[in-house]
């Protein structure tokens, strides 16, 4: 098993948390994934991205319900179109109605992507549970943009009510990662981070 990880920063109220380690879980059905989730959970991981979008013959209902309730870590669901560089290329509203359900059925992180997360807070009309926090996440596979780029590109992303910033870019040399540190150190937001 590959364990690709990435780094959760949360800052609440200028604290920040330790950094939690996340691994992105992608298979082709549940059993799969609830395999790989235990194996997160045994080598250590602090949650995981389940990736829905992998899924074959995705019963949002019924795999959500069984994703969501026997992880044996906090849940992040992300359903990346392709648009975004994930998996599903279908209906929209198909694709939101299934994140919504993941909501509704407890999970700890949701994942919706920068272009369309007006929408999909008129969807849930701001109604969720406490403990779900929404990451609105804008990823770049060409480049790491300037400071000043990145910068106005948090800004965009908080201003939509987001619980947590993420900002995914592509590394040409060291110095773009530097980039991404100088946000992180001077950010007032949760903010998660992908290389």
């Amino acid at each position: 098993m590959q364990l690709v990880t990435s780094d959760l920063q949360i800052s609440e109220g200028g604290r920040r948390n330790p950094t939690m380690i996340c691994v992105p879980v992608m298979a082709e059905n549940v059993d799969q994934m609830l395999l790989m989730m235990r194996k997160a959970k045994e080598l250590g991981a602090d949650l995981v991205e389940v990736r829905i979008d992998y899924l074959k013959n995705f019963s949002p209902h019924h795999d959500l319900q069984i994703l969501i309730k026997q992880c044996p870590l906090p849940t992040l669901i992300t359903y990346r179109p392709t648009w975004e560089g994930g998996q599903f290329d279908g209906d929209e509203t198909r694709r939101q109605a299934a994140l919504r359900q993941a909501v509704e059925l407890g999970a700890d992180y949701i994942d919706i992507e920068l272009k369309v997360a007006d929408e999909f807070y008129k969807l849930i009309q701001g109604k969720k549970p406490e403990k779900v926090k929404i990451i609105v996440s804008s990823h770049n596979y060409e480049n790491t943009p300037s400071a000043e780029e990145i910068g106005n590109l948090a800004a965009r992303i908080q201003a939509t009510g987001a619980d947590i910033v993420k900002i995914a870019t592509t590394a040409q040399d060291i110095t773009d990662s530097a980039r991404i540190f100088q946000l992180l150190a001077h950010s007032q937001v949760s903010i998660y981070t992908s290389w």
